[in-house]
């Protein structure tokens, strides 16, 4: 492990390109299957090797992308050729569902903002937060009617950073976990200079659809930041703790394990519901 971590430490980064035309792949995540070692690429599909420089010669590395077929290598292929292509996806066209006559909006989610419990990045007060790119949390959600979705909102409770950007994502469950994506789009969003309070991001452009009584998992993925501008705790989203009727997520890279919590974050849906 040793050698191999000298071995990456000359060729620090990675690439991820498009096979079908060679272009940089965005924010694509790295991560060794089953465990808590990751990243996410750049903006120009670069992505750092030191994450990963943990990980066995025979491990699993996944790179992934929202529009893009997973690819899958061990990390000794990875590090002998640091450098990775990925399909696009092909989609077949989905149904249009034309937007019901008679709607009423509700909220799916925490509209509270307190909270004894805080998700997000924590230090104790001389040290630096750990590296959070590929970091997800998320919260379960089941509609009661069929609904068109509107916006995201996520409550900030503190932010430090200059600059924050996150991926949205909408996961099928199976049994108490996310399983496979909903949606091929890829939803992003930017927290701007140290931006907190209610954060709203308009989603009516992708056109989502919910049925009734399907339960989703709804998660915001870290994928980048400016480096920090002072040591311990610098971003934070509020928790109701304990939840004896709610369930949260969270997984510290983009293969690692998910881990369940009794709590509900600050973070939700709003939607048109309509009814048959």
């Amino acid at each position: 492990m040793s050698m191999a971590s000298a071995a990456w430490a000359q060729t620090p980064q990675g690439t991820i390109t498009r096979a079908d035309s060679g272009a940089p792949v965005p924010y694509a995540s790295v991560g060794v299957k089953g465990k808590p070692l990751g990243t996410v690429a750049n903006e120009t599909g670069q992505f750092p090797l030191q994450p990963l420089a943990q990980a066995l010669p025979t491990d699993t590395i996944v790179v992934s992308c929202v529009g893009f077929l997973p690819q899958k290598q061990t990390a000794a292929q990875l590090r002998q050729t640091p450098s990775v292509t990925l399909t696009p996806q092909a989609t077949q066209l989905k149904e249009v569902a034309v937007r019901h006559g008679k709607l009423r909006p509700q909220v799916l989610g925490r509209e509270s903002t307190g909270g004894v419990a805080h998700w997000g990045n924590w230090a104790p007060k001389d040290s630096l937060p750990k590296e959070m790119r590929g970091w997800e949390v998320g919260t379960f959600l089941t509609p009661s009617d069929n609904c068109f979705v509107d916006a995201f909102s996520v409550y900030i409770e503190r932010n430090a950073l200059r600059f924050v950007r996150f991926r949205l994502k909408l996961y099928a469950v199976e049994g108490s976990h996310p399983t496979t994506l909903l949606t091929d789009q890829d939803m992003q969003f930017v927290l701007s200079d140290q931006q907190t309070g209610w954060v709203k991001v308009n989603l009516r452009p992708y056109n989502l659809h919910l049925k009734k009584n399907q339960k989703i998992a709804l998660a915001m993925q870290w994928l980048d930041n400016d480096e920090p501008r002072a040591k311990g705790k610098y971003i934070s989203v509020p928790a109701a703790f304990p939840d004896a009727f709610h369930r949260a997520y969270i997984r510290d890279k983009s293969e690692a394990g998910w881990q369940i919590f009794p709590v509900n974050p600050s973070m939700n849906l709003s939607v048109q519901a309509y009814r048959d």
